[in-house]
């Protein structure tokens, strides 16, 4: 005579799936339902213009140079740099 576990010994991982897949479809359920209902965990979406919010991100992270030498190395840099893309580019043209 058959019982009832070893009928469904063989069901046994597809009844373990379907129980994780309904735990987790419920809990998903409940987390929406909670963010429909409560104000204060709703995502507010705030209308920045995104030339904005890269500058605050610049002005967040990038640290103004106080050295004096720092700053002439910097521009002498820059200067190089200006140098190299005019010759590169009168290379290229001729």
């Amino acid at each position: 005579m058959k019982t009832l576990a070893s009928s469904l010994g063989n069901y046994l991982p597809l009844i373990v799936i379907g129980g994780v897949l309904l735990f987790f479809g419920v809990l998903i359920l409940v987390i929406i339902l909670i963010k429909k209902h409560f104000s204060g965990l709703q995502i507010k979406k705030d209308d920045i213009d995104e030339k904005t919010a890269v500058q605050q991100e610049l002005d967040r992270i990038l640290v103004p140079i106080d050295d004096e030498d720092i700053k002439k190395e910097m521009e002498n840099a820059s200067k190089a740099v200006e140098e190299d893309k005019t010759k590169s580019e009168d290379a290229k043209k001729d």
